[in-house]
This record gives structure tokens, C-alpha cells and sequence, in this order.
């Protein structure tokens, strides 16, 4: 499996704050059936700043602890980019990143409202041969209350991925059943775990691919694992 969506840097956000908590999650990740992470910190979401020089040096920290502890795993470069101003201008000077260098680009709204000019700032990635892809709209609660807006974007060639813990219902059977009919309409293409702590947000993919399947299908479980390879597999 491929993770395209995690916080798994040391002291870069809310994510590990020891080597041993980075080690827990790599080496459940590993235990998991996952093989490359793609480590997105936090970029523009509140007082986070990860640009892109300091997620390259935190990488190189993570892989040196991967050949020290012979974990088989491989971790690639990204960034979980709030909407902002200088998105575009970032993208352009190197400061933000797509995911593994690929042409996908994972964006985050904010969850209690959206900005009157996501469609301009999707179509200025579309011009610069970009694919957004949505981070956990089922949590965004203006995406909730209004599918359409979601359907829209995807229309127009977004994609969206879910969270594997709203999917195993960590957040509730509401937020669980939502995040089941998103991905049976067609509206949820990746499947990523966004985890931050082996214990208290770990890695959930495997488990969210068994209810999947349990719940829809496996062609559905495939299709997402297939979409998440073609996002790493991808380049610009």
C-alpha cells in the first residue's frame, strides 16, 4: 500500500516530537502493509509553516533512522498545503511541494468554511499541470452540508481522498457512514491514513481497506490502492 497523506516528521507539527515516536509509526506502517509514505506536514494551517527545504532536511532525518532501524519502507517528499495566497507563487519558487514530485498536489480547506476562490486557485494549479487532491473532505463541514460543491470540484478534475479512521468509524458512525457513501458515489478516490502517533492517530489503512471491501466491494478497495500508485508513480 501506498500512503499519500501522514504526519510522520519530528518536531515539525502535530505530529512525532521523539525519534522513537517516528520509529512507531514507520514500524507500524511497516506491520500495516504499507510500503511508501509520502510524509506531508502540515504547510499554512495555522502556525504551521513546513516549506519545502525543511521537509527535504526532516526527510533525510526520517530515512537515516529507516537504514539505522532496517525498516522496509520507503518515505518521499509532499506537504498537506492549507488553501492560502501564496500558493500559487510558492508552488513557482519551490517552496511548496507536490506529492513525491509527482503532479498531484494535496490540499486542505479549512473545516468550518471554505474560500470564495477555491475554484480560481484549482483552475491556476490546472494551468500549471497540477491535480488537486481534496484532504479529508468528509470532515470539512461546508462539503458535508453541501455534496455538490465536492461533486463540483471532482467534476472538474479534482480528487478527493478519505481518512482510514472516518472510514473505521474513529470519528463517529455518522462521519463513518458519509465517508462509505462518498466512496460508493464516486466522490473519494484515495484512501490515506493521515496519522500523527502509533497510539492516539496511528496508521488505519489496512483496516479501513477491510471495511471497504466488507461494506462495497473489493473493486473499490483496488481502484483507490491503484489511484494512490499511479499519485506516487506520477511525475511532472
Amino acid at each position: 500500500m501506498i500512503d499519500i497523506h501522514n504526519h510522520l516528521l519530528i518536531n515539525v507539527d502535530d505530529g512525532p516530537k521523539s525519534r522513537t515516536e517516528t520509529i512507531d509509526l514507520l514500524k507500524q506502517a511497516e506491520e500495516s502493509g504499507i510500503t511508501d509514505i509520502i510524509c506531508t506536514p502540515h504547510h499554512h494551517s495555522g502556525t504551521y509553516i513546513t516549506p519545502a527545504d525543511v521537509v527535504k532536511e526532516k526527510l533525510a532525518e526520517v530515512e537515516g533512522i529507516i537504514a539505522e532501524e532496517n525498516i522496509n519502507v520507503k518515505v518521499h517528499p509532499g506537504q498537506e498545503i492549507r488553501i492560502n495566497d501564496e500558493l500559487i507563487d510558492e508552488l513557482r519558487s519551490g517552496a511548496a511541494l507536490t506529492l513525491a514530485g509527482s503532479k498531484y498536489i494535496l490540499i486542505e480547506f479549512s473545516f468550518t468554511e471554505l474560500r470564495e476562490d477555491v475554484d480560481e486557485v484549482f483552475t491556476a494549479l490546472k494551468e500549471l499541470g497540477l491535480t488537486p487532491i481534496i484532504a479529508h473532505p468528509e470532515r470539512c463541514q461546508p462539503l458535508v452540508r453541501n455534496e455538490s460543491i465536492l461533486a463540483r470540484l471532482i467534476n472538474d478534475g479534482a480528487l478527493a481522498q478519505v481518512t482510514a479512521a472516518s472510514v473505521c468509524g474513529e470519528f463517529g458512525s455518522d462521519l463513518q457512514e458519509n465517508s462509505l457513501q462518498l466512496i460508493e458515489k464516486g466522490l473519494i478516490h484515495i484512501v490515506a491514513s493521515d496519522a500523527h502517533h502509533a497510539e492516539y492517530r496511528p496508521f488505519m489503512s489496512k483496516e479501513a481497506f477491510d471495511i471497504i471491501e466488507n461494506e462495497l466491494g473489493k473493486t473499490y478497495a483496488d481502484k483507490m490502492k491503484q489511484t494512490a500508485k499511479e499519485v506516487l508513480n506520477s511525475s511532472l
